[in-house]
This record gives C-alpha cells, sequence and structure tokens, in this order.
C-alpha cells in the first residue's frame, strides 16, 4: 500500500500548479497561441505537457503550501511572469500590423477591411497579408520550438521563488512599445515614402494641367505603385519578420533576466 504524506502532496503540486501558471501566462497573450482558433483544452493540455517535461529540471520550490496565502502569491506571481513574456512576442508582432496599416493607407486601401475572427477586429487587407506571412515566416524558423525553449529557459534565470518583481524589468517591458513603433515604421519606411513622392507628384501633375481628372487617375496609381512595392520587396519583407521573431524571442530572455 502507497501512503502519500502532506508533504510529498504539496510538493508534487507545487511542481505542476506554478509552473503551469507561467506557462498558461504566455499561451493567453502570445500570439498564435493566444487566437481564439486554438480552443482552450488544447492550450491546457500542451501547457500540463510541457510542464511535466520540464518538472525534473525546476531545481527546489518555495517551501510554502500551494492553498496558503504565500502560495496564491507564488501563484500570482507566476502568471504575471508568464504574461510579460507572452506580451513581449504580442508587442513586437504588432509592428506588422503597424506597418501594414500605413502602407494600406498610403496606397488608399484603408477603406478595404477584414473581420479577423482571431482577433475579434476589422484589419486592412495589407495587414491580414503581412501578419499571415509574419506567423508563416514563425513557424517556417521553428519559432515556436525556440519559444517552447527559451520558456524552459527562464525557469533557470528565473526561478519560481516567493517575492516580487524588480521594477527595471517593468521598466524594459514598457520600453518595448517604443521598439513596436520603431521596426513598424521601418518596415512600411520604403512604400510609404515612395507613395509620398507619388502623390507629390500628382500634386505637381494637376498644378500643371489642371484639367486632368486627378482624382480619378490617382487612386489607381497610388494603387498600382503599391502594390507593385509590395510585391518587389517581398523578399526583404520576409528577411525583416525574420529578423523580427529573432529579436523577440531574445528579447523574452533578457526580459525574464531582469524580472
Amino acid at each position: 500500500m502507497i501512503n502519500l504524506t502532506d508533504a510529498q502532496l504539496q510538493g508534487w503540486l507545487a511542481m505542476l500548479i506554478w509552473p503551469l501558471a507561467r506557462i498558461l501566462g504566455v499561451f493567453m497573450t502570445a500570439p498564435f497561441f493566444s487566437e481564439q482558433g486554438i480552443p482552450m483544452q488544447v492550450r491546457l493540455l500542451l501547457g500540463i505537457f510541457i510542464t511535466l517535461a520540464i518538472a525534473p529540471t525546476l531545481g527546489p520550490l518555495p517551501a510554502v503550501s500551494v492553498g496558503s496565502w504565500a502560495g496564491i502569491a507564488v501563484l500570482i506571481r507566476e502568471i504575471v511572469i508568464g504574461s510579460s513574456l507572452g506580451l513581449i512576442l504580442q508587442v513586437l508582432y504588432g509592428a506588422v500590423s503597424l506597418a501594414g496599416e500605413l502602407a494600406g493607407t498610403g496606397m488608399g486601401l484603408g477603406f478595404s477591411t477584414l473581420y479577423d475572427p482571431n482577433s475579434a477586429s476589422s484589419t486592412t487587407s495589407v495587414t491580414a497579408v503581412l501578419t499571415t506571412l509574419a506567423g508563416l515566416v514563425f513557424f517556417a524558423i521553428d519559432g515556436h520550438l525556440a519559444l517552447i525553449g527559451g520558456l524552459a529557459q527562464t525557469f533557470q534565470t528565473l526561478p519560481v521563488a516567493e517575492g516580487g518583481l524588480h521594477l527595471a524589468g517593468m521598466h524594459q517591458l514598457a520600453a518595448y512599445g517604443g521598439v513596436l513603433v520603431m521596426h513598424g515604421l521601418v518596415m512600411a519606411l520604403p512604400v510609404t515614402m515612395t507613395l509620398i513622392i507619388v502623390n507629390i507628384a500628382l500634386g505637381m501633375l494637376s498644378r500643371a494641367a489642371p484639367q486632368l481628372n486627378i482624382f480619378s487617375i490617382g487612386f489607381p496609381i497610388t494603387l498600382g505603385s503599391g502594390l507593385l512595392l509590395l510585391t518587389l520587396g517581398m523578399p526583404e519583407w520576409l528577411r525583416a519578420f525574420d529578423r523580427l521573431w529573432g529579436v523577440a524571442i531574445s528579447a523574452v530572455a533578457r526580459t525574464a533576466a531582469t524580472l
């Protein structure tokens, strides 16, 4: 007959619940994993599987009961850590959406919107194309495996423990809002600058030949120029997405070391 003590049971629960809270926190906020198309049961099962795989490498856990106030504080700490790490990826993924919005608006496709069921919001057609390509690049470079591996590594750099989080990590997390704007502007810069030049040329043409209906010829020219630039620059877009995901995954590791 197997006899289990309360200490053994608490240890097994702690080994499962606390790491699982961090992993599910990432799945709640990280791109692709947090989309509504993935059922909650699938995320939970995947989180449990990852937790069981990394449980032997966790090291010593806090010597507190899971159901005590101290144990609940540790649980909340793990949820905050996981949500923060997933939010970094979501913020940097938002740079692709920002680039698509800027490019689509410059091309005159700001009115061409699609309903995105995953984010439950409307998005422009250019943004939908770019975010889909960014997602394909993410899985093509095994970004999902790198994310899970980096998440497992965070338990070594930021182990499960009692106490709060460092303000330096929170400041670094907030600073990624500027990184979003920077990457979004840089990716959209070739298209937006070219379209600005096209619009300036159209404005000069309307002044030189007022009898021309600039509105009837301006939209096809700007739309055609934008589509041509997107097509010719597609290899560079894909390389930019590759670099962006590399920055995002390394940012998760850096933030985990400072939290």
